[in-house]
């Protein structure tokens, strides 16, 4: 495979009841491979400039479906749900397994966008998926006391009304609060008390790694990542922060994987400090 392609997969990990398909882009003479995780209720097919980008800088790219979102099926509904801990024990290292699959000689990272982000921390820090480096991008930890003024109230609002709508509707309906499609219950019902905590979901693991290189990426501007929150997600495992300015159109926090040229070179350049990667 050369150029810009891509190989697709129906299933990549065994999630029952969901399907998780992804795309797989191959870079001949790969220097590692990256998987992509997706931020909430944001389908993949998103991040298709990422990845190209990413494959063009000879990185191997993984890029699946988050359970129940875009082409992966069933919807979350009240019989169909899943938890912080179904991504980090269950999700996380059976991509990372199926990465390591398909190039079993390379480093293996995660770039998590929001809660994907969130997954590869809990994932390294609770010692699950076996990840050689961690970059976050435009992801926080949630707490409200991260945001200031206004914004903290803001945020605070929505971890009360949100489980509320969980509820009622069996999941989140998203798509009519502006917040991707249908989110799951129990999901949303730990997102929300983190919110409110500043503690996510207790999670089981036997080997931490908190010492995983972890970077964590931020925008001037975005109001979901505002950079107290990126600092407090890297401090879960010593990471770096990076502030990227924003220099393309579009809401900070997601229009940066339509323009990820600064944010790839970014990744590109800590990697190599991190001696995981040579130049290209």
């Amino acid at each position: 495979m050369t150029g810009l392609e891509s190989e697709a997969c129906s299933n990549i990990v065994d999630f029952p009841p969901f399907t998780v398909p992804a795309d797989w882009f191959a870079a001949p003479g790969s220097r590692a491979t990256i998987i992509v995780l997706p931020a909430m209720g944001t389908p993949a097919h998103r991040y298709r400039v990422l990845a190209e980008a990413l494959q063009s800088r000879d990185f191997n790219v993984l890029l699946p479906e988050l359970p129940g979102t875009g082409a992966s099926e069933p919807k979350p509904s009240r019989t169909v749900d899943y938890g912080y801990g179904d991504l980090v024990e269950r999700y996380l290292p059976g991509l990372v397994a199926a990465a390591r699959a398909r190039d079993p000689g390379g480093p293996v990272l995660a770039v998590g966008h929001s809660l994907g982000g969130q997954i590869a921390v809990l994932g390294a820090v609770h010692g699950y998926p076996g990840l050689d480096a961690v970059v976050t991008v435009a992801a926080g930890h949630i707490h409200y006391r991260h945001w200031q003024g206004a914004g903290a109230a803001k945020v605070r609002f929505a971890a009360f009304l949100f489980p509320v709508l969980a509820r009622l509707f069996g999941h989140l309906p998203g798509r009519r609060l502006g917040f991707g499609g249908p989110q799951a219950r129990t999901l949303i019902g730990e997102w929300s008390r983190t919110i409110r905590s500043g503690r996510f979901p207790e999670l089981g693991g036997t080997s931490p790694n908190p010492a995983c290189p972890a970077l964590c990426i931020g925008y001037e501007g975005d109001f979901l990542a505002p950079m107290r929150s990126v600092a407090g997600l890297a401090e879960l495992l010593n990471g770096a922060t990076a502030k990227l300015p924003m220099n393309w159109p579009g809401p900070p926090h997601s229009a940066w994987t339509r323009y990820p040229d600064s944010t790839v070179s970014a990744i590109e350049d800590w990697l190599v400090g991190q001696t995981l990667v040579a130049r290209a």
